[in-house]
């Protein structure tokens, strides 16, 4: 046989082989045509269905629908401007993506809101907010002037907030010199008002400001001393009476007694004057021993010590 010959049935084998193999796979491949149309199809079309759904108002919630505990630290206008924040939108999708992500970068970004501890989608169209706002500590006084500080230094806006608290109100700190304000939400870099802030702290835990009647504490001289000479800190009781306390521990002014060593000094002429201290001009902690001065007597020729 020739390889003409030879050639040409191979080929014909060949022809023969791809032709079944046609008849085989073409409606396989069909098949799986129309399979991952349907397929197709039906994704579309659930999720078309999912959108209709998703976007009937029972699934959206609005902003001026929010609720929130006003704590008794703070007024009215607190409940109603934090629902009409410029950069919320009218309505959210309770299926949106990120939806609890956009609500708290909106929050934290406002300056009564300390934190945005959490937010949670409760179904089907409520959202469960919680926020630590930031709190006043005390108000700051300059001359006529009076800011609103909290316990990190932050400046507030006294808008928000109820002047009338004892839980900040009193004592207040003041000074005659104050470094720049700062925006609102802002720390202020003042080391007066941030020693003023740590000191009052200090009072309210041991209850001293109420125990002896404390009305202001003055930091106009915070780390002065070393040029003055007079205390960094002076706290006015009522009765008009200072109490020099002396530095910060914030000065870190080498052998400075610590807070509790001059709450004890402070004490223990307590014991002998009395907590209204009324008899005294001043009392001066600063010191392993303690000093004071009375009131002169009434008619000025003698002065009691």
């Amino acid at each position: 046989m020739s390889s003409t010959s030879i050639l040409k049935t191979l080929m014909d084998i060949l022809s023969n082989k791809i032709q079944e193999s046609k008849r085989v796979l073409w409606p396989f491949f069909f098949r799986c045509v129309v399979f991952a149309c349907v397929i197709v199809f039906s994704i579309w079309g659930v999720r078309k269905i999912w959108c209709s759904l998703t976007d009937l108002n029972i699934f959206k919630v609005s902003p001026s629908t929010f609720s929130f505990h006003t704590p008794s630290w703070m007024n009215e206008h607190f409940s109603d401007d934090i629902k009409n924040i410029a950069t919320l939108d009218e309505r959210y999708g309770m299926y949106e993506s990120n939806l609890t992500q956009k609500i708290a970068d909106v929050y934290r970004g406002i300056v009564l809101v300390k934190k945005v501890d959490s937010i949670q989608r409760v179904f089907p169209n409520r959202l469960s907010i919680k926020l630590v706002l930031r709190k006043p500590i005390a108000i700051v006084k300059n001359g006529n002037n009076t800011y609103l500080v909290d316990d990190e230094c932050v400046l507030l806006p006294k808008e928000y907030y109820q002047l009338q608290n004892a839980g900040y109100d009193s004592p207040c700190i003041q000074s005659n010199k104050l470094a720049r304000l700062p925006l609102y939400g802002s720390k202020w870099n003042d080391k007066g008002v941030e020693a003023g802030i740590e000191l009052v702290k200090f009072l309210r835990v041991n209850n001293i400001q109420n125990l002896f009647k404390i009305v202001a504490v003055d930091v106009s001289n915070v780390c002065k001393r070393r040029f003055t000479g007079k205390s960094d800190i002076v706290l006015w009781t009522e009765n008009n009476t200072q109490i020099r306390w002396g530095c910060s521990s914030l000065c870190n002014e080498p052998n400075e007694l610590s807070n509790e060593d001059k709450l004890q000094n402070l004490l223990s002429i307590a014991r002998i004057e009395g907590t209204n201290l009324k008899q005294m001009e001043y009392v001066d902690v600063r010191w392993k021993k303690p000093l004071g001065k009375r009131w002169a007597e009434v008619d000025g020729t003698t002065e009691k010590r």
